[in-house]
């Protein structure tokens, strides 16, 4: 099992969302640290300071996140139509 770690955009991201749908990141967030295989590949073609960055799918959101040997770092949440200009 992953431990989580948040940063402060991740934070300010799930503050945005509505109660319901933050509500069911977090638990998706839970899940994915007790079953890191189900994170099978990471982003491709990020700027070098997202190296490793991977991303996963909550209904309409992507939640991003690294992870690495002890740890999955929550960096952002956000929906879906929003999230890939934000990587480019």
């Amino acid at each position: 099992m992953y431990r989580l770690e948040v940063t402060p955009e991740f934070e300010e991201d799930a503050r945005r969302l509505d109660p319901a749908v933050a509500q069911r990141v977090i638990l998706r967030a839970e899940w994915l640290a007790e079953h890191p295989e189900a994170l099978r590949f990471p982003l491709r073609h990020l700027p070098e300071d997202l190296r490793g960055l991977h991303k996963y799918r909550v209904g309409d959101y992507r939640m991003l996140l690294w992870v690495d040997c002890h740890a999955e770092t929550l960096y952002g949440v956000r929906h879906r139509r929003d999230v890939y200009g934000l990587l480019r």
